[in-house]
């Protein structure tokens, strides 16, 4: 009975600290919770997170089909290949239904209490009191660079990141009682968290994770002989390998399309992959974030302070700082734990370092795949996971009986006192400017609150609530300049440049070059298409044909850059492209006679827009196709081809005989066209659209062959006669994924029903 009453009052216990946490996170959100018309106002929502959300959505509202391609973009891109889009994840099929980024702000506030409740409990069952539990998930989930991140818009990386703790306890609930269910739970929820969107988190993931774990298994096999070990490596092992049957739909898609399509598959080199690498100067921000820079709330665009800070700081509060020290030098509980977490804290800390780190070179050439990705100072995001942990367990470690490391406690308070002096010392540029005494506040009620517990004059629990309540203070100041909101319609204003293009887009379709003019969000939003954008996985061909437009481009797999038309060099391609329309910003009015119209764009300056009669329609006949001359680039080919008279392939030349026309269309989706035409000689039907292995063509329901023409476009090949073409695409690897993980996630039901039922079964005597 008495156990009975003790798991009750545990289970109270708890459900009473995850309700605390949730009105924290609540409490540092509250400027998105109680504006329901404001939206975070962060650099990758405005440019890219927003464009995604707003593509999926027209694609219901528009077609009622399933958002499997994204026009607004490029010339088109999958959905379904790209991880950043987070289709299939369940929190952010809200957008689908609501199209407004007001949701971002809610949707990073569930991730925010889903991450600080899964590390309140990974932490009470690594023996975490729940004083120390409530100030790991404290530090880890709204520490300062989570907050970084947040004003940066990396919403894929938050969540992706806030869940790492159901993960660890999932590993750790399969390393401790080695079961075949408790192995699929692990793939499951592996799987989970994959659809929040970052590849290159998922893969840090399986890192931090299979390290975890290999730690785990050599300290029981130290302490035991090694008897034991093979039983939970092996269930381990086979949760991992589960995640690829859980979450088919996710991996198979975006790993296939990725190293068939994106420009980073061609190979990224070490200056790629240790970009924006944290100097040893940079580890200042471990007592203030601000260092260098002002306070994010003041940055504007053209400024010339690292807008990049984000990716260089490591700031979970100055008090776990000062706890950090003894808590590795003298940990009171769990000493196994602690020596685990110490090893991930070092190893981790030294590879975000990058390229002024000792490891980072070696990382790159030794595990597969870990150059792929760049920014190393990422990773100091796993670093605060174990230095949380380890304060959360310092604190759970105290008591009358902990006198020595109150003087460790003491020193390292001191310590961290030194570090933040030195930073109040003139440095010119690296001086602080916002805030500047707020870290040495936080550390003097730090020592008082120790020195009245030390004293007896405080009680231990009093002391404990005072540390919790100081971080949170602490964080949430830095956490608020981070936090910026605007009215939603400020996100994607529409003006009268916007309505102009969206009437002319009722008659026609048609892409538009509109650089600092009109962004992809506005274009998402309103079914405009432009051809210059921001998103990291841009197709390599694409990229190749975006810089063989412009004189001179730096353009690389993550930004096109901006260009004016003067700088145009193959405005072919952009006829290619079905570039009707050019926006930019005037710098003068339109003279009398002057080609062009000039709007007002909202609040911002007059914009001319131009039309381009050269342009070719979005699908037209050609002759024939044809092999570029021997020796000769296909691409340099292009720029100096009629391409009303032909196409290029780049094998078995096509001849017809039909002269060019413009051939109309019906569309069932923004992927899916039918065209009804008669053909008297035949010829190549050329659809300025990007080319993709997945699509799909028939002629009169038979399949029929769909060509890559012009380097990067669709076409198909007719013979004389009539024609019912359908040209849609189908992303095979994305059915088969949902199939696959569909039987395996019905498969967890069951048995999660079955052993219920089994549990639930009364004995039979």
């Amino acid at each position: 009975m008495q156990a009975r009453l003790d798991s009750i009052g545990f289970r109270l216990g708890t459900a009473s600290c995850l309700l605390l946490l949730a009105c924290i996170t609540a409490l540092f959100f509250h400027r998105a919770l109680l504006h329901p018309g404001m939206t975070l106002s962060s650099l990758d929502i405005v440019r890219a997170n927003s464009e995604y959300k707003f593509a999926q959505w027209r694609g219901f509202s528009e077609w009622g089909r399933f958002p499997l391609w994204d026009p607004a973009v490029f010339s088109g891109k999958s959905i379904v290949g790209d991880s950043l889009t987070a289709l299939l994840n369940p929190p952010q099929w809200l957008f689908w239904i609501i199209p407004s980024t007001a949701l971002f702000g809610y949707l990073m506030w569930f991730y925010a209490t889903v991450g600080a409740w899964g590390m309140f409990l990974f932490a009470k069952r690594k023996g975490c009191d729940a004083h120390g539990a409530l100030l790991a998930a404290v530090i880890f989930t709204l520490g300062g660079k989570m907050a970084g991140h947040l004003y940066a818009g990396h919403v894929e990386v938050l969540s992706t990141m806030l869940c790492l703790p159901w993960i660890m306890l999932a590993a750790e609930g399969v390393l401790g009682k080695p079961s075949f269910s408790r192995a699929a739970l692990l793939g499951a929820a592996l799987a989970l968290v994959s659809t929040c969107g970052s590849v290159q988190f998922m893969y840090w993931h399986f890192l931090f994770v299979g390290a975890y774990a290999l730690l785990w298994l050599l300290e029981g096999a130290f302490r035991t002989g090694g008897r034991g070990m093979v039983r939970p490596a092996l269930a381990f092992a086979g949760g991992m390998a589960s995640f690829l049957v859980f979450a088919a739909p996710w991996w198979f898609p975006v790993v296939r399309q990725t190293l068939l399509l994106a420009a980073r598959a061609r190979g990224a080199d070490y200056a790629f992959s240790s970009s924006v690498s944290p100097d040893y100067a940079d580890l200042f921000h471990l007592v203030w974030p601000f260092r260098g820079i002002v306070a994010p709330v003041a940055l504007e665009p053209g400024m010339t302070q690292d807008i990049l800070f984000w990716e260089k700081t490591l700031y979970f509060g100055v008090v776990p700082l000062a706890l950090l020290l003894p808590a590795c030098l003298w940990p009171r509980k769990n000493r196994s734990t602690a020596l685990i977490l110490v090893i991930l804290m070092a190893v981790t800390f030294t590879l975000g370092l990058g390229n002024h780190g000792p490891l980072f070179w070696l990382a790159t050439k030794v595990i597969p795949g870990f150059g792929l990705f760049r920014c190393p100072g990422r990773l100091f995001l796993y670093t605060a996971f174990p230095a949380a942990l380890l304060v959360g367990l310092f604190l759970s470690g105290g008591g009358a009986s902990a006198g020595k490391w109150r003087v460790l406690a003491v020193a390292g308070a001191l310590l961290a006192a030194v570090v933040a002096g030195a930073l109040l010392l003139p440095q010119g540029g690296g001086r602080p400017t916002a805030h500047v005494w707020l870290p040495a506040i936080m550390l003097a009620l730090f020592v008082l609150a120790t020195g009245l517990w030390i004293r007896g004059i405080l009680p231990e629990r009093l002391w404990k609530s005072a540390l919790v309540l100081l971080v949170c203070c602490d964080l949430f100041v830095i956490w608020q300049d981070h936090f910026l909101v605007v009215a939603t319609e400020k996100i994607a204003p529409k003006g009268q440049v916007v309505q102009y293009l969206e009437d002319k887009q009722q008659r026609e379709e048609f892409r538009m070059l509109a650089p600092d003019v009109i962004d992809q969000t506005r274009a998402a939003k309103y079914g405009l298409e432009i051809l210059n954008g921001y998103h990291p996985g841009v197709s390599g061909r694409f990229l190749d044909l975006y810089q063989k437009i412009w004189k001179s481009d730096t353009s690389d797999s993550t930004t096109l850059m901006n260009h004016p038309l003067s700088d145009v060099a193959c405005p072919i391609i952009l006829d290619l492209l079905n570039v009707v329309y050019v926006a930019g910003a005037a710098a003068r009015p339109l003279r009398p006679g002057e080609p062009g119209v000039q709007l007002p764009d909202g609040e911002g300056p007059q914009v001319r827009i131009f039309r381009r009669p050269s342009a070719l329609p979005r699908v037209c006949m050609v002759p024939g196709a044809d092999v570029p001359p021997a020796g000769v680039p296909l691409l340099d080919a292009l720029c100096s081809m009629d391409p009303r008279a032909g196409c290029l392939v780049e094998d078995r030349p096509f001849h017809g005989g039909d002269a060019f026309r413009f051939l109309p269309y019906d569309r069932g989706s923004s992927s899916d066209l039918t065209l009804d035409f008669n053909s008297e000689k035949g010829g190549v039907v050329v659809i300025s659209q990007a080319w993709h292995p997945d699509w799909r063509a028939t002629d009169h329901g038979k399949p029929v062959e769909l060509r890559r023409v012009n380097y990067d476009f669709v076409g198909v090949c007719v013979g004389p006669g009539n024609h019912e073409l359908r040209v849609w695409y189908r992303p095979w690897d994305f059915y088969l994924g949902c199939a696959v993980a569909a039987a395996a996630w019905t498969a967890l039901a069951g048995g999660g029903a079955w052993s219920l039922w089994k549990r639930r079964r009364p004995a039979v005597a």
